[in-house]
């Protein structure tokens, strides 16, 4: 069983500053002495799972541990989800989820008002008699852009700058063999390379590594005056909020474009654009027909309260 809070950030907290606030609350607040934590960013700051990792220990080894509330879709207001066991009371606002209480059978009339009297000055007014529960499909992925991770730290950097020394000296050789223009030089560099390469695919710690230098490489990135990052995550949270996702998404030359599957006529392309538009790192954003059942968004990356550069003109595609 897991338990919920809600963080509430201060609005003077920028997107980074917002993410160590959530760690350290989440790390305060932990109700158990081994406790499993998940925590999503929201438009408020942060909604945090825990749960007790001893009374996991039996299943152990485990991937991946999430909630089964994450996986269903967002909603608004009061309501209760028929879980795989028992259900869960629920009260959303503005989509934010605020509030989460698990009973392992139906709520009772006492138990709905315990609920109800749990959270504290809801814009949206609960119903007397607790609703019926409703099942939802648990499909949503959303939630996957809006997860805060520990920070990276120095032994990450460390793997990665052993990985990029070895990649480094591999293709330093397999260059010099090409430069003399000897075929057997560049044949030998060409064996090395490949058994250097094989030896990357098969080493776990090492491929890891890899991956903790791509993760550093957009941290730095995202670090830069145009806080690519941010902008990036901006958006994929006002895509989440209508339950869409970008199939592609890149940034270059401080413009962002996303290719989002989804028919015109049946998505708010309008309000989706407006959502972008609001955002603190992006404006000017408009949308394209991008081939059928699917739409691309061009806006720019800009910092919060700057003026908006000017959208540039189409691009040219062969």
């Amino acid at each position: 069983m897991t338990r919920f809070r809600v963080y509430r950030a201060p609005p003077s907290l920028n997107f980074f500053q917002r993410a160590q606030a959530a760690r350290v609350f989440a790390e305060a607040h932990a109700p158990f002495d081994n406790p499993g934590t998940l925590i999503l960013r929201t438009t408020i700051g942060a909604a945090i799972w825990y749960w007790d990792r001893n009374k996991l220990a039996a299943l152990e080894p485990l991937g991946r541990v999430s909630p089964e509330s994450v996986w269903g879709a967002a909603g608004e207001g009061w309501r209760i989800v028929a879980c795989a066991e028992g259900v869960a009371g629920e009260y959303w606002e503005a989509g934010c989820l605020q509030a989460s209480m698990w009973r392992r059978q139906d709520f009772t009339a006492e138990q709905w008002r315990t609920f109800v009297l749990s959270v504290a000055s809801p814009a949206i007014a609960a119903p007397a008699d607790p609703p019926p529960p409703i099942k939802l499909p648990l499909s949503s992925i959303a939630w996957r852009w809006r997860v805060i991770g520990p920070p990276p730290s120095w032994r990450d950097a460390e793997r990665a700058s052993v990985t990029m020394a070895i990649c480094a000296a591999a293709i330093g050789a397999f260059l010099s063999g090409q430069a003399i223009k000897s075929s057997a030089i560049a044949q030998r560099e060409e064996a090395r390379i490949e058994a250097v390469e094989q030896t990357l695919r098969e080493d776990a710690p090492v491929a890891e590594a890899i991956e903790q230098h791509r993760f550093l490489t957009e941290y730095a990135r995202a670090t830069r005056p145009r806080h690519v990052l941010i902008a990036a995550t901006e958006a994929q949270e006002v895509l989440a909020r209508f339950g869409l996702q970008a199939d592609t998404w890149r940034i270059s030359d401080g413009q962002m474009s996303l290719l989002v599957n989804g028919v015109l006529g049946e998505t708010p392309v309008r309000d989706v654009v407006r959502g972008i538009d609001e955002a603190d790192h992006l404006c000017a954003a408009m949308p394209e027909i991008a081939g059928a059942g699917r739409f691309e968004i061009r806006a720019n990356v800009t910092e919060p309260d700057a003026p908006c550069p000017a959208m540039a003109g189409p691009e040219e595609r062969g």
